[in-house]
């Protein structure tokens, strides 16, 4: 997906790729992050948020939730993390990282929420139930805290992605919002969605889903009883490009993911975004026949939108291109599959440059500096990314 876009906007990354896999240093099936223009991406956002007057939640799962990458995006600005289900919560705040959300877009089991309030200690609670908000709020109680919590809004025929459901319904909030208010361990703070923007494939910007203005009704609503909004939050393709978008729809906080990486699906078709490409995954041609040759795996993702990865064995020959043989998503990436090419050798580097999602992958990562330089350096490798 983004092949053509790095070999323009971070091609040193790609030629790190094959010097550090030819070498050794590198082992086929990683993910390679650019943690100097990580840093760089990650401080862009955090001033351009504060220039609308925004608050950033970071988020680590598409490339490989640690708390090493969640302290040096601490350091760049976004000062807090949004974990998408308690795991990635333990592993930043493990890590010595803050957590701001926690809840959206996996909730808490109901005997964990005591160990969320007193040791994740999140700034908000995201809750797509009242059943959840009693658990929480019986907990709190117990503990002697008051949570502050949003709750995650949805209306009839709004988009939500499979897998993804759940929410209070824009028609049923003014009552749970009666119920929400009467509860002590918790204060009602604001909503969220997901996915706020959406994009269409070819189109040069973003739209604002129907998920929009459902959030827009519901501050609405919140504000009607009574309730102090002071949180507005507006999760899906974050960046420095959609921020302003973001703030004029009425949004406090967000969330930019791949944007640090620079690998939103805008950035696939734009050169003029301020992210620059920071990552690639790593492989290897493992064996070949006489229509394919096969590439060792483990880190691909069902949508990932594939077309071609670079292949050779020297900053000189890898970018040589190749077309993507999609395997199905139905069966285990043990290989992938590239239609073969004169001149392609057994135990050449692949480059594939695509959207990750490593936290369900098999997928290590690794972090380089120096890759602008010419002089890349391994400074972590976090094996099997979480």
């Amino acid at each position: 997906m983004f092949t053509s876009m790095i070999a323009k906007r971070n091609p040193k990354l790609v030629e790190a790729a094959v010097c550090l896999h030819q070498s050794g240093a590198l082992a086929p099936n990683t993910h390679l992050i650019d943690l100097d223009a990580l840093e760089r991406n990650a401080a862009i956002l955090a001033k351009t948020a504060e220039e609308y007057g925004m608050t950033l939640y970071y988020m680590t799962k598409q490339i490989g939730r640690s708390g090493f990458v969640g302290k040096h995006i601490e350091k760049s600005g976004i000062h807090k993390a949004v974990a998408v289900d308690i795991d990635e919560a333990i592993q930043l705040k493990d890590g010595g990282c803050a957590i701001g959300n926690l809840g959206h877009l996996v909730q808490p089991g109901k005997n964990q929420w005591p160990f969320v309030l007193t040791d994740m200690k999140p700034e908000v609670v995201t809750l797509f139930s009242l059943e959840r908000a009693k658990q929480l709020n019986e907990a709190a109680v117990q503990a002697g805290v008051v949570q502050d919590v949003i709750v995650r809004v949805i209306s009839k025929g709004d988009c939500v992605f499979p897998g993804q459901y759940g929410g209070f319904l824009l028609e049923e909030l003014p009552a749970a919002i009666k119920e929400l208010t009467a509860l002590t361990g918790i204060r009602l703070i604001g909503v969220t969605s997901f996915p706020v923007l959406a994009y269409t494939a070819g189109d040069n910007s973003y739209h604002y889903a129907s998920n929009a203005q459902t959030i827009v009704k519901a501050v609405g609503l919140l504000q009607q009883a009574g309730v102090e909004v002071k949180h507005v939050n507006t999760p899906s393709a974050t960046s420095v490009n959609t921020i302003p978008m973001l703030k004029q729809l009425g949004a406090t906080h967000a969330e930019p993911g791949h944007a640090l990486t620079g690998t939103t699906p805008l950035h696939a078709y734009r050169e003029d975004l301020a992210e620059l490409p920071a990552m690639v995954y790593v492989s290897e041609i493992s064996h070949q026949d006489q229509t394919h040759a096969y590439t060792i795996a483990g880190g691909f993702y069902p949508r990932s939108n594939m077309a071609y990865a670079f292949y050779g064995d020297s900053p000189k020959t890898i970018f040589n291109k190749a077309e993507v043989d999609l395997v199905s998503p139905g069966n285990i990436d043990y290989y992938g599959a590239l239609k073969r090419e004169q001149g392609m050798q057994t135990g050449d580097t692949v480059v594939y440059a695509y959207r990750s999602q490593v936290f369900v992958t098999r997928s290590h990562v690794a972090f380089v500096r120096g890759v602008a330089n010419g002089k890349p350096v391994i400074v972590h490798q976090q094996k099997r990314g979480m």
